[in-house]
């Protein structure tokens, strides 16, 4: 079976309103602490379990008011 995850971002900067997507973390991650931006992390995942058949998963998490994102990350920057 061959699969491929795909993570995005979706941030929504929340003065103005403005959103883009980026597949970059590091991006996502500066703007939510410095501009106290809203992310939605998106997995997508695309697998082929037989020749005739093919998945997809789309997972989205947010990253504000989600206690399973939270100190850990914060070690990162």
């Amino acid at each position: 079976m061959k699969m491929q995850t795909i993570v995005k971002y979706e941030v929504i900067e929340p003065m103005s309103n403005r959103r883009f997507f980026t597949y970059n973390r590091e991006v996502a991650l500066n703007r939510y602490y410095e501009k106290g931006a809203i992310v939605y992390e998106k997995h997508r995942t695309i697998g082929n379990p037989s020749q005739f058949v093919q998945t997809e998963q789309i997972i989205t998490i947010a990253w504000n008011d989600n206690p399973e994102f939270g100190d850990e990350e914060e070690d990162y920057l």
